[in-house]
């Protein structure tokens, strides 16, 4: 049986992937939240399967009321419920402590975390009304572990930070309700613009992980997850594998 899926950066990277897999399977309602609606129209020719549906709302992730104005959007186009959210939009500016301007750092506070909290707040009568468990993947990155950090000394600390905060949310949100499986998902180094950034400042060509490779294995996690296994941990791309916070 099909479900309806919302899924924020849905015209680019990690979003337009997770898009592009649910889109293509049967019966779902997929619902692609992006800055620019009628920049995305292009969207509605994905492949899809058999009756399923493609919506468009704005969100952007820097707007304090857009995720409110989404959700009152998607219901006059008929959206009942919400079964899975996939959290993906992001951005990335550099700079160390030191170096990195106020209003960088908050900018990115608020695209990559705060904007999580907004929109999990708009959303939630949404995912209250899906068949139990609903299921909110925040898409993070190893950079946002503090464990992890010495291993990765590059001048990100806008986006290690609003992943760190991203993730404290997110696992927020699944303590506070017990139908709610919420999952921090690091879907290793992959081929966007992004990732591929983030790969030459590991001193490589390209990302290793095809967008392809990502969308199925991050879907992967975001339909077998448990609450009782899986809901409130960090993955390192499968859903075997963990990363401590």
């Amino acid at each position: 049986m099909g479900k309806t899926y919302l899924i924020t950066g849905a015209n680019r990277g990690i979003g337009c992937g997770m898009f592009e897999h649910y889109a293509a399977q049967p019966n779902n309602t997929v619902i692609a939240a992006v800055r620019d609606v009628n920049g995305a129209q292009s969207l509605h020719n994905v492949p899809k399967g058999a009756n399923t549906t493609v919506l468009i709302t704005k969100i952007d992730s820097s707007s304090k009321t857009d995720a409110f104005e989404a959700a009152t959007d998607i219901q006059t186009q008929n959206v009942t419920h919400l079964d899975v959210i996939v959290s993906a939009a992001g951005m990335v500016k550099m700079g160390s402590v030191e170096d990195i301007s106020l209003e960088d750092y908050e900018e990115g506070l608020m695209v990559n975390g705060i904007s999580v909290m907004l929109l999990y707040k708009a959303m939630l009568p949404l995912l209250r009304k899906a068949a139990r468990p609903a299921r909110f993947a925040f898409i993070s990155a190893i950079g946002g572990s503090l464990t992890e950090m010495e291993r990765y000394p590059y001048p990100n600390i806008s986006y290690a930070s609003s992943k760190a905060v991203a993730n404290s949310l997110v696992r927020k949100m699944g303590l506070e309700n017990d139908w709610l499986i919420t999952l921090c998902i690091h879907p290793g180094i992959v081929q966007t613009e992004m990732g591929n950034m983030a790969a030459q400042a590991f001193g490589l060509e390209e990302a290793p992980v095809t967008l392809k490779e990502c969308s199925t294995k991050t879907a992967n996690i975001v339909n077998n997850a448990t609450k009782k296994d899986h809901s409130g941990k960090f993955f390192n791309e499968t859903i075997d594998q963990f990363i401590p916070w």
